[in-house]
């Protein structure tokens, strides 16, 4: 049953998520070619067999494909390839209508350019709506640092709170691991400002990198960093009947020593059961006061071989979290649109740079991602809640617009310069050029999807 639940959340989560981005997209185009009274036979979402069309009374159809994997508009007169569309649409009194090559090469631009020009659009209201909503995220505190790390040699130990990264503030963790992913595939320096658990004094280093993250995904930057966010030691459940529970360990407890061991995170305590064989002598604080629990480990056998437990879980809500271990971002009206269009131009900017970093080999094409990966994390971001779902509405409406705008034959980019060399040429493209350049395109979108899914397959196996 659990199986099923997940899988209707992964695909319902995907579905919605593409048709809200890729329909807005279109609708960019439409109402663009609307404004200049530019006849429209089709606007559709989605590819292959219709499962529902509808015709308004300008004679345009509206209809829903089977395979929720793009859309377009068709304009008549428009050369772009679409899907085959019936000799019924291509007869439409076509001589009482306005067609796209009818108009001016500017009025053409526009509405190309409308598609990914909505795309941005939706990213900043959906960030508005965000930061009015206001989210909680975990503050920029280290709960790990592995040996030999690049975090280690940058000085940083658990409870450090990272300040500035390369001069830019950081307030969340994800703004961390946001500016390490940055510095994917550089060679040069990083610098970091931090202070230390319970200290007020700002402490600078600098860690050398060389193509860093060359090999790697960029998408957890973190971890190849060597860090991973504080999580405090506190207890969030009880297994029932479990070793905790029957010493007298409650739900709330902040965990603070193990035996003769200093426990200052969740990470250290697991670490502190996991190599312990015997009675364990735990401390907690509740409630401002410490008290003493003797626990012997239960043997839990799994597919990862034998392991101590005693039967607790940590906290699974920020809301759990201590004040001043967490950040509640949220802002009044016009504050929100000033950060919604600051955090658009900083993801765009991100995505710009690590698409130029891809094309030179800089870093790995392992960061390409296709369908199934947008699925999963749709799926992730709409099972850790709304604004989580909200924020990846937001970045990938950043990314298909910024996709695109490449100047690939078939995309909207593609079409932009093919109206500039037009407008360069002073008359239209032949009609051989068109054919073989999206031919290109179409080779090139069709590469770049392989690559996508074939990722995504490797990363399932």
């Amino acid at each position: 049953m659990e199986f099923i639940l997940n899988t209707l959340i992964t695909v319902g989560s995907f579905i919605v998520l593409l048709a809200i981005i890729i329909g807005i997209h279109e609708l960019g185009h439409f109402l663009a070619a609307r404004f200049f009274n530019v006849h429209v036979i089709r606007f559709k979402i989605g590819f292959g067999k219709t499962l529902y069309s509808k015709i308004d009374n300008q004679d345009t159809e509206f209809s829903i494909g089977l395979l929720p994997l793009g859309g377009y508009v068709q304009m008549l007169g428009e050369t772009a390839p679409q899907e085959n569309i019936g000799s019924k649409d291509k007869n439409t009194t076509a001589n009482k209508k306005i067609s796209y090559s009818d108009i001016s090469l500017g009025a053409r631009a526009v509405i190309t350019a409308a598609g990914p020009i909505a795309n941005f659009v939706l990213a900043i209201l959906v960030y508005i709506l965000i930061f009015l909503i206001g989210a909680k995220e975990l503050g920029p505190f280290i709960g790990e640092v592995q040996e030999n790390s690049l975090g280690e040699r940058a000085g940083l130990d658990i409870g450090s709170k990272v300040i500035r990264i390369d001069s830019r503030e950081i307030s969340s963790f994800n703004e961390i691991n946001t500016s390490l992913a940055k510095r994917a595939g550089d060679t040069g320096i990083i610098e970091i400002d931090y202070s230390l658990k319970d200290s007020d004094i700002v402490l600078k280093s600098e860690v050398q990198i060389s193509d860093w993250l060359r090999e790697k995904s960029q998408i957890d930057a973190v971890s190849s960093f060597g860090i991973k966010p504080f999580i405090p030691a506190l207890i969030g459940s009880l297994q029932e009947d479990g070793p905790a529970k029957k010493a007298g360990l409650k739900v709330g407890d902040l965990i603070i020593r193990v035996d003769d061991k200093n426990i200052d995170s969740w990470l250290q305590l697991t670490s502190a059961i996991t190599l312990s064989s015997e009675d364990l002598s735990i401390q907690v604080i509740r409630k401002g006061a410490e008290f003493s629990y003797s626990v012997t480990p239960s043997i839990l056998s799994d597919d990862n071989g034998k392991r101590l437990i005693i039967g607790i879980g940590g906290i699974t809500s920020l809301d759990d979290l201590p004040e001043e271990l967490v950040i509640f971002n949220k802002k009044n009206f016009f504050e929100a649109i000033s950060a919604s269009f600051i955090s658009t131009y900083q993801f765009a900017i991100l995505i710009l740079d690590s698409i130029g970093k891809m094309v030179t080999g800089s870093v790995s094409v392992e960061n390409i991602g296709g369908p199934i990966q947008i699925s999963l994390l749709a799926s992730s971001a709409a099972k850790a809640g709304f604004v989580s779902f909200l924020t990846m509405i937001a970045v990938l409406s950043i990314n298909l617009g910024l996709l695109n705008l490449l100047p690939i034959p078939i995309l909207d980019g593609g079409q932009l310069v093919l109206i500039a060399i037009e407008k360069i040429k002073g008359s239209p493209v032949s009609e051989s050029f068109l054919e073989y350049s999206y031919r290109i395109g179409i080779f090139l979108v069709g590469s770049l999807m392989f690559f996508a899914i074939f990722n995504d397959i490797l990363r399932i196996i």
